[in-house]
């Protein structure tokens, strides 16, 4: 799990979740969930990954801008 802000200076959560990736294997999902409501439904985008220990090293080392860009992807594609 990582927290930062949005553009808005919003705090959100990135962290993944387990979902089935390519060939029917467990892997993980990226989703958001803003940081002052943890219960609430996350926030899903289509970046997957094959494993939880690549999505954790990714979530280490993603920047910021690149989180605050996929959470507007996120959003916007939500949005419909």
């Amino acid at each position: 799990m990582r927290l930062f802000q949005d553009d808005s200076g919003e705090s959100w959560q990135a962290m993944a979740v387990d979902h089935v990736v390519a060939h029917g294997k467990m892997g993980a999902a990226l989703v958001f969930v803003p940081a002052n409501e943890p219960s609430a439904e996350p926030l899903r985008t289509g970046v997957t990954f094959n494993s939880t220990r690549a999505a954790d090293l990714t979530l280490r080392t993603l920047g910021e801008k690149e989180l605050r860009r996929r959470l507007k992807v996120a959003r916007a594609e939500a949005a419909g």
